[in-house]
């Protein structure tokens, strides 16, 4: 899993606005089309071409504001054959995550791997507008939940695009990188084009901030509400709410108990790994009196760590 904190300034934007983009490129070993199993209502999916194949979805509902930081998290996981990819950001000036996608690879155990790398890109221009990112605070979590905190960065200029007749040749000098700082502490920045942008490091150049968090510091899950009824099929449905300025819903577990500690054995359970996921049904043993019994409800959130279980009644 990554962490990324970034603000994003220039001059100009999409004609749509601000958006969140999040992509899986195909690869051989895909055994169906890609597909979203869950996204966001305000959050576009289509395929795309062009440099590859894959498939993409973007959100300019949500948007982002220049000068507000945000929090972008990745995780994956498997599921019997397949690898599910998901996308959450929190902005720092509501303090609220918003879940924008879930997609299907049709590959087992396609973790990310490798290094992260971002980059500043003017796609239809010659480099003429200046455009600036920000960027603290990079997580990587281990498949054994070790958390491992960038401490530094490499940057370079693409070489290719500065030469005679290519796009950003007339602004070949114009970009810089460094470290800088906030009321919220030290940043990596980078800028590429404009006239008045003027290199103070070196291409390629290492950038350094000291880190000595052993792990990411977000409020822990926590679940606000739930009730429990019966439904048309006799089972007992759970359904929970979760509070956004926590961290988000990664897998879920609930159980029944004959005893309002919710200890012993339960009676029924059912968990799952499904983020977007608020609703469960508990089949319960033959006998059992659902209106004598305790549900409990507990959450896992994206960042490995526990919520404090809720218990709740059969409601009429």
């Amino acid at each position: 899993m990554g962490r990324q904190s970034g603000g994003l300034c220039g001059d100009s934007a999409h004609p749509k606005g601000h958006n969140y983009i999040f992509s899986i490129w195909d690869h051989q070993e895909h055994a169906a089309p890609i597909k979203a199993v869950y996204h966001d209502p305000g959050t576009k999916i289509e395929n795309f071409g062009g440099e590859g194949t894959g498939l993409k979805s973007w959100n300019f509902e949500l948007g982002w504001e220049r000068g507000v930081w945000y929090t972008l998290v990745t995780r994956c996981w498997t599921e019997s054959e397949h690898t599910l990819y998901g996308f959450w950001v929190r902005s720092d000036r509501t303090g609220a995550w918003t879940h924008l996608v879930t997609m299907d690879v049709a590959a087992k155990d396609a973790f990310l791997i490798g290094g992260n790398d971002s980059f500043i890109e003017d796609w239809l221009e010659t480099g003429k507008n200046s455009r600036t990112t920000h960027l603290r605070r990079g997580w990587k979590r281990k498949l054994s939940g070790e958390w491992h905190a960038f401490q530094s960065a490499r940057y370079s200029v693409n070489s290719w695009d500065l030469t005679e007749g290519k796009r950003s040749f007339n602004y070949r000098m114009n970009w810089n990188a460094g470290v800088a700082r906030d009321e919220t502490g030290p940043y990596y920045f980078m800028s590429a084009g404009g006239a008045d942008t003027v290199a103070t490091v070196a291409n390629p150049s290492k950038l350094a901030i000291e880190r000595d968090e052993s792990a990411p510091d977000y409020a822990v899950i926590s679940i606000v509400s739930a009730n429990a009824r019966t439904n048309v099929a006799g089972a007992v449905r759970l359904t929970w709410e979760v509070d956004p300025k926590s961290t988000p819903q990664f897998r879920y577990a609930v159980q029944a108990f004959d005893n309002a500690e919710g200890t012993g054995a339960p009676l029924a359970e059912a968990q799952r790994i499904e983020p977007h996921g608020r609703t469960a049904d508990l089949v319960l043993p033959q006998g059992a009196d659902p209106q004598k019994l305790h549900y409990v409800v507990r959450c896992d959130d994206i960042l490995g760590r526990a919520s404090e279980p809720l218990v709740v009644r059969l409601s009429e």
